[in-house]
């Protein structure tokens, strides 16, 4: 989507997966865009999906697991220079599937509070803010 400062706007999906009192954080990988940076994974949203169906197909596809689309937790729009991400945070419940890394160098699962030890994808945080208020 164009904006009216010429700059195109991405709506992308995050998932928080929860178990067992902990979330977890994919680092993504050092070619792509923010490298080594931690986030909620997550993914573009095609043409014609819901922002519930993309999330379950992208978590399926970049960490081959089956998902159930939760509650809403968070909105984020960040201007990273050459793009606008208009992020948009669930809860994620984790249905099947073993955890297979295809677009992530690393995962690990942290605790609410221990987030902050982690360098964090600047439109992850209003996530990580809705979390702590939850």
């Amino acid at each position: 989507m164009s904006r009216a400062d010429g700059k195109t706007e991405i709506l992308v999906v995050a998932g928080v997966i929860e178990k067992a009192g902990q979330y977890l954080l994919a680092q993504r990988p050092v070619d792509a865009s923010q490298a080594n940076l931690w986030e909620f994974p997550g993914g573009k949203v095609e043409q014609g999906e819901t922002p519930e169906q993309a999330l379950e197909r992208e978590l399926f596809e970049e960490l081959a697991i089956t998902t159930r689309t939760g509650c809403w937790l968070a909105d984020s729009v960040f201007d990273y220079g050459d793009k606008v991400i208009h992020l948009k945070g669930y809860l994620s419940h984790w249905q099947a599937g073993e955890l297979k890394l295809h677009s992530h160098q690393d995962v690990v699962w942290v605790q609410a509070g221990e987030m902050a030890e982690y360098a964090l994808c600047p439109a992850d945080l209003p996530i990580v803010e809705a979390l702590r208020h939850r």
